[in-house]
Protein backbone atom coordinates (compact mmCIF):
# COMPACT_ATOMS: atom_id res chain seq x y z
CA UNK A 1 0.00 0.00 0.00
CA UNK A 2 1.03 3.23 -0.87
CA UNK A 3 0.88 4.61 3.06
CA UNK A 4 3.09 1.19 3.67
CA UNK A 5 5.59 2.79 1.84
CA UNK A 6 5.22 6.11 3.42
CA UNK A 7 5.71 5.25 6.77
CA UNK A 8 8.79 3.37 5.99
CA UNK A 9 10.11 6.65 4.61
CA UNK A 10 9.19 8.74 7.05
CA UNK A 11 10.43 6.49 9.52
CA UNK A 12 14.02 6.99 8.23
CA UNK A 13 13.68 10.48 7.99
CA UNK A 14 13.01 10.88 11.74
CA UNK A 15 15.79 8.39 12.56
CA UNK A 16 18.40 10.30 10.75
CA UNK A 17 16.73 13.48 12.53
CA UNK A 18 17.15 11.93 15.99
CA UNK A 19 20.70 10.94 15.29
CA UNK A 20 21.25 14.69 14.70
CA UNK A 21 20.25 16.05 17.58
CA UNK A 22 23.28 15.68 20.25
CA UNK A 23 26.26 14.74 18.51
CA UNK A 24 28.56 17.26 20.75
CA UNK A 25 28.94 17.06 24.79
CA UNK A 26 30.83 14.85 26.99
CA UNK A 27 31.02 11.31 25.46
CA UNK A 28 29.55 10.24 28.74
CA UNK A 29 26.29 11.31 27.41
CA UNK A 30 26.78 11.33 23.83
CA UNK A 31 27.10 7.74 23.44
CA UNK A 32 24.17 6.77 25.23
CA UNK A 33 21.99 8.75 24.25
CA UNK A 34 22.23 8.32 20.66
CA UNK A 35 22.50 4.70 21.70
CA UNK A 36 19.08 4.94 22.64
CA UNK A 37 17.97 7.27 19.83
CA UNK A 38 19.23 4.83 17.48
CA UNK A 39 16.96 1.75 18.89
CA UNK A 40 14.86 0.04 16.20
CA UNK A 41 11.85 1.60 17.20
CA UNK A 42 8.59 1.97 14.94
CA UNK A 43 7.96 5.49 15.34
CA UNK A 44 4.51 5.28 15.89
CA UNK A 45 4.51 8.49 17.76
CA UNK A 46 6.24 10.67 15.69
CA UNK A 47 4.50 9.11 12.90
CA UNK A 48 1.06 10.25 13.44
CA UNK A 49 2.47 14.00 14.59
CA UNK A 50 2.98 13.93 10.80
CA UNK A 51 -0.02 12.01 9.35
CA UNK A 52 -2.12 14.10 11.90
CA UNK A 53 -0.35 17.66 10.13
CA UNK A 54 -1.28 16.14 7.05
CA UNK A 55 -4.75 15.46 7.61
CA UNK A 56 -4.91 19.04 8.74
CA UNK A 57 -3.82 20.50 5.70
CA UNK A 58 -0.37 20.94 6.76
CA UNK A 59 3.09 20.03 5.89
CA UNK A 60 5.66 17.58 7.11
CA UNK A 61 8.19 20.37 7.84
CA UNK A 62 6.01 22.52 9.53
CA UNK A 63 5.30 19.27 12.22
CA UNK A 64 8.85 17.48 12.03
CA UNK A 65 10.31 19.26 15.16
CA UNK A 66 7.38 18.24 16.88
CA UNK A 67 7.28 14.60 15.73
CA UNK A 68 11.04 14.79 16.90
CA UNK A 69 10.43 16.07 20.18
CA UNK A 70 7.83 13.62 21.18
CA UNK A 71 9.82 10.37 19.93
CA UNK A 72 12.67 12.01 22.51
CA UNK A 73 10.18 12.12 25.20
CA UNK A 74 9.05 8.69 24.53
CA UNK A 75 12.28 7.45 24.80
CA UNK A 76 13.43 9.09 27.83
CA UNK A 77 10.40 7.59 29.62
CA UNK A 78 12.07 4.34 28.49
CA UNK A 79 15.35 4.66 30.01
CA UNK A 80 13.73 5.79 33.33
CA UNK A 81 11.00 3.06 33.49
CA UNK A 82 13.93 0.53 32.22
CA UNK A 83 15.48 1.24 35.73
CA UNK A 84 12.29 1.07 37.74
CA UNK A 85 11.34 -2.25 36.50
CA UNK A 86 14.99 -4.08 35.90
CA UNK A 87 14.52 -4.47 32.52
CA UNK A 88 17.76 -5.79 30.69
CA UNK A 89 16.80 -5.43 26.95
CA UNK A 90 14.75 -2.68 24.76
CA UNK A 91 15.06 -2.57 21.11
CA UNK A 92 16.83 -5.95 21.11
CA UNK A 93 19.56 -4.40 22.48
CA UNK A 94 21.01 -3.81 26.18
CA UNK A 95 19.04 -1.09 28.03
CA UNK A 96 20.90 1.80 29.65
CA UNK A 97 21.47 1.20 33.04
CA UNK A 98 22.77 -2.82 31.53
CA UNK A 99 25.12 -1.33 29.23
CA UNK A 100 26.49 1.11 31.07
CA UNK A 101 25.01 1.84 35.23
CA UNK A 102 22.03 3.46 36.43
CA UNK A 103 23.63 7.00 36.69
CA UNK A 104 24.59 6.99 33.24
CA UNK A 105 20.94 6.16 32.56
CA UNK A 106 19.45 8.56 34.48
CA UNK A 107 21.57 11.87 34.04
CA UNK A 108 20.90 10.29 29.62
CA UNK A 109 17.19 10.20 30.87
CA UNK A 110 16.92 13.83 32.16
CA UNK A 111 19.39 15.46 29.32
CA UNK A 112 17.00 13.85 26.70
CA UNK A 113 14.33 15.47 28.15
CA UNK A 114 15.89 18.43 27.66
CA UNK A 115 16.89 18.16 24.11
CA UNK A 116 12.90 17.02 23.60
CA UNK A 117 11.87 20.86 24.99
CA UNK A 118 14.41 22.29 22.52
CA UNK A 119 12.54 20.39 19.53
CA UNK A 120 9.69 22.10 20.44
CA UNK A 121 10.77 25.45 20.40
CA UNK A 122 12.38 24.66 17.17
CA UNK A 123 9.15 24.44 15.72
CA UNK A 124 8.07 26.36 12.93
CA UNK A 125 4.30 27.04 14.61
CA UNK A 126 6.24 27.26 18.47
CA UNK A 127 3.87 28.95 20.99
CA UNK A 128 2.45 28.57 24.13
CA UNK A 129 0.31 26.20 23.59
CA UNK A 130 2.56 23.64 22.03
CA UNK A 131 4.35 24.34 24.83
CA UNK A 132 1.81 23.32 27.51
CA UNK A 133 0.53 20.85 25.86
CA UNK A 134 4.12 19.16 25.83
CA UNK A 135 4.69 19.60 29.57
CA UNK A 136 1.38 18.52 30.03
CA UNK A 137 1.83 15.36 28.41
CA UNK A 138 5.70 15.22 30.00
CA UNK A 139 3.30 15.34 33.55
CA UNK A 140 0.64 12.75 32.99
CA UNK A 141 3.00 10.25 31.66
CA UNK A 142 5.21 10.58 34.73
CA UNK A 143 2.13 10.72 36.97
CA UNK A 144 0.48 7.48 34.78
CA UNK A 145 4.08 5.51 35.90
CA UNK A 146 4.05 6.10 39.47
CA UNK A 147 0.52 4.46 39.65
CA UNK A 148 2.08 1.24 37.68
CA UNK A 149 4.77 1.15 40.14
CA UNK A 150 2.04 1.73 42.78
CA UNK A 151 -0.54 -1.20 41.24
CA UNK A 152 2.51 -3.33 41.83
CA UNK A 153 2.60 -3.69 45.38
CA UNK A 154 -1.86 -4.13 45.34
CA UNK A 155 -4.08 -6.78 45.16
CA UNK A 156 -7.25 -4.76 44.61
CA UNK A 157 -6.52 -3.08 41.41
CA UNK A 158 -9.59 -2.84 39.51
CA UNK A 159 -10.16 -2.48 35.59
CA UNK A 160 -11.33 0.84 35.43
CA UNK A 161 -8.19 2.26 37.60
CA UNK A 162 -5.84 0.19 35.58
CA UNK A 163 -7.41 1.64 32.13
CA UNK A 164 -7.38 5.01 33.66
CA UNK A 165 -3.23 4.65 34.55
CA UNK A 166 -2.84 3.39 30.53
CA UNK A 167 -5.10 5.81 29.33
CA UNK A 168 -2.02 8.56 31.68
CA UNK A 169 0.99 6.32 30.55
CA UNK A 170 0.38 5.47 27.17
CA UNK A 171 -2.64 6.94 26.09
CA UNK A 172 -1.66 10.71 27.14
CA UNK A 173 1.44 9.98 24.87
CA UNK A 174 -0.18 9.02 22.02
CA UNK A 175 -3.27 11.94 21.99
CA UNK A 176 -0.21 14.17 22.42
CA UNK A 177 1.22 13.36 19.15
CA UNK A 178 -1.41 13.80 17.24
CA UNK A 179 -2.65 16.89 19.34
CA UNK A 180 1.36 18.41 19.04
CA UNK A 181 0.50 17.28 15.09
CA UNK A 182 -2.29 19.55 14.74
CA UNK A 183 -1.41 22.32 16.68
CA UNK A 184 1.90 22.87 14.68
CA UNK A 185 -0.72 23.52 11.64
CA UNK A 186 -2.76 26.06 13.31
CA UNK A 187 -5.91 23.42 13.80
CA UNK A 188 -8.41 25.16 15.96
CA UNK A 189 -8.99 24.27 19.45
CA UNK A 190 -12.16 21.77 19.74
CA UNK A 191 -10.46 19.94 16.61
CA UNK A 192 -7.52 20.19 18.57
CA UNK A 193 -9.49 18.20 21.33
CA UNK A 194 -11.18 15.84 19.38
CA UNK A 195 -7.81 14.53 17.85
CA UNK A 196 -6.03 14.10 21.07
CA UNK A 197 -9.09 12.22 22.47
CA UNK A 198 -8.47 9.83 19.47
CA UNK A 199 -5.18 9.75 20.24
CA UNK A 200 -5.75 8.85 23.80
CA UNK A 201 -8.20 6.15 22.58
CA UNK A 202 -5.67 4.41 19.94
CA UNK A 203 -2.96 4.51 22.83
CA UNK A 204 -5.44 2.86 24.96
CA UNK A 205 -6.05 -0.07 22.32
CA UNK A 206 -1.95 0.20 21.85
CA UNK A 207 -1.31 -0.77 25.05
CA UNK A 208 -3.69 -3.20 25.83
CA UNK A 209 -2.80 -4.49 22.48
CA UNK A 210 0.94 -4.61 24.47
CA UNK A 211 -0.42 -6.75 26.98
CA UNK A 212 -1.93 -9.21 24.64
CA UNK A 213 1.68 -9.59 23.23
CA UNK A 214 3.99 -9.35 26.58
CA UNK A 215 2.18 -12.62 26.89
CA UNK A 216 1.60 -14.67 23.58
CA UNK A 217 4.95 -13.09 21.76
CA UNK A 218 7.94 -13.24 22.71
CA UNK A 219 11.38 -11.59 23.75
CA UNK A 220 12.17 -10.89 19.83
CA UNK A 221 9.19 -9.92 18.78
CA UNK A 222 8.98 -7.24 21.32
CA UNK A 223 12.67 -6.06 21.41
CA UNK A 224 12.40 -6.46 25.14
CA UNK A 225 12.39 -8.98 27.87
CA UNK A 226 9.08 -10.06 28.99
CA UNK A 227 9.94 -11.79 32.30
CA UNK A 228 9.74 -8.48 34.57
CA UNK A 229 6.58 -7.65 33.92
CA UNK A 230 5.03 -11.12 35.20
CA UNK A 231 7.20 -11.98 37.70
CA UNK A 232 7.16 -8.31 39.56
CA UNK A 233 3.41 -8.74 39.53
CA UNK A 234 2.49 -6.16 37.11
CA UNK A 235 -1.27 -5.45 36.48
CA UNK A 236 -2.57 -5.69 32.87
CA UNK A 237 -5.76 -5.67 30.92
CA UNK A 238 -5.45 -9.54 31.22
CA UNK A 239 -4.04 -10.21 34.33
CA UNK A 240 -6.22 -8.16 36.33
CA UNK A 241 -9.61 -10.00 34.83
CA UNK A 242 -7.39 -13.41 35.77
CA UNK A 243 -7.44 -12.18 39.14
CA UNK A 244 -10.81 -11.25 39.63
CA UNK A 245 -12.00 -14.59 37.57
CA UNK A 246 -9.56 -17.68 38.28
CA UNK A 247 -7.60 -16.28 41.02
CA UNK A 248 -6.31 -19.98 42.42
CA UNK A 249 -5.32 -20.84 39.16
CA UNK A 250 -3.38 -17.56 38.25
CA UNK A 251 -1.51 -17.53 41.59
CA UNK A 252 -0.81 -21.58 40.88
CA UNK A 253 0.66 -20.25 37.08
CA UNK A 254 2.80 -17.60 38.67
CA UNK A 255 4.03 -19.13 41.39
CA UNK A 256 5.39 -22.06 38.47
CA UNK A 257 6.91 -18.96 36.79
CA UNK A 258 8.94 -18.04 39.66
CA UNK A 259 10.69 -21.11 39.26
CA UNK A 260 10.53 -22.17 35.67
CA UNK A 261 9.22 -18.87 33.97
CA UNK A 262 8.42 -21.07 30.47
CA UNK A 263 6.79 -23.61 31.90
CA UNK A 264 4.95 -20.95 34.09
CA UNK A 265 4.19 -18.53 31.14
CA UNK A 266 2.62 -21.58 28.84
CA UNK A 267 0.30 -22.04 31.86
CA UNK A 268 -1.15 -18.84 31.77
CA UNK A 269 -1.59 -18.47 28.05
CA UNK A 270 -3.54 -21.77 28.32
CA UNK A 271 -5.49 -20.26 31.26
CA UNK A 272 -6.28 -16.91 29.52
CA UNK A 273 -7.55 -18.88 26.43
CA UNK A 274 -9.57 -21.65 28.72
CA UNK A 275 -11.26 -18.75 30.78
CA UNK A 276 -11.83 -16.37 27.37
CA UNK A 277 -9.93 -13.38 28.88
CA UNK A 278 -7.44 -13.18 25.83
CA UNK A 279 -10.99 -13.42 23.52
CA UNK A 280 -12.64 -10.61 25.99
CA UNK A 281 -9.17 -8.77 25.28
CA UNK A 282 -8.94 -8.84 21.34
CA UNK A 283 -12.38 -7.46 21.84
CA UNK A 284 -11.75 -4.87 23.75
CA UNK A 285 -9.26 -3.58 21.36
CA UNK A 286 -11.62 -3.65 18.30
CA UNK A 287 -14.15 -1.85 20.41
CA UNK A 288 -12.10 1.09 21.43
CA UNK A 289 -10.40 1.20 17.45
CA UNK A 290 -13.74 1.65 16.45
CA UNK A 291 -14.71 4.55 19.25
CA UNK A 292 -11.71 6.19 18.14
CA UNK A 293 -12.41 6.41 14.31
CA UNK A 294 -15.98 7.24 15.28
CA UNK A 295 -14.26 10.53 16.52
CA UNK A 296 -12.51 11.10 13.20
CA UNK A 297 -15.68 11.22 11.34
CA UNK A 298 -16.62 14.46 13.69
CA UNK A 299 -13.72 15.95 12.12
CA UNK A 300 -14.07 17.81 8.76
CA UNK A 301 -10.44 16.69 7.70
CA UNK A 302 -8.71 13.97 5.00
CA UNK A 303 -8.61 10.91 7.27
CA UNK A 304 -7.45 8.11 5.47
CA UNK A 305 -3.92 8.23 6.96
CA UNK A 306 -5.69 8.78 10.86
CA UNK A 307 -7.65 5.26 9.69
CA UNK A 308 -4.61 3.63 8.19
CA UNK A 309 -2.77 4.52 11.21
CA UNK A 310 -5.75 3.04 13.43
CA UNK A 311 -5.59 -0.01 11.52
CA UNK A 312 -1.94 -0.56 12.50
CA UNK A 313 -2.52 -1.37 15.87
CA UNK A 314 -4.68 -4.18 14.93
CA UNK A 315 -2.32 -5.59 12.10
CA UNK A 316 0.23 -5.10 15.33
CA UNK A 317 -1.08 -8.05 16.68
CA UNK A 318 -1.04 -10.49 13.58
Amino acid sequence: MVFDKLITTYRDEINSQLLSVYNSGPISLVEPINYVLSGKGKRVRPILTLFTAESFGGTKSESMSAAVAVEILHNFTLVHDDIMDEDHIRHGKPTVHHKWDVGTAILSGDAMLSLALKMIQKSPQFNEKLMTSFIDGLQAVCEGQAYDKEFESREDVSLDEYINMIDLKTGYLIGLSAELGAISVGANDEDVVKVRNYGRLIGRAFQIQDDLLEIYSDSMNMGKSLESDLLLGKKTYLMIQAKESVPSQLNSALELAQSDFTLGLEKVRTLLIDSGIRQKAEGKIKSVIKEADLLLNELNIETEKLSFFSNLITIRGN
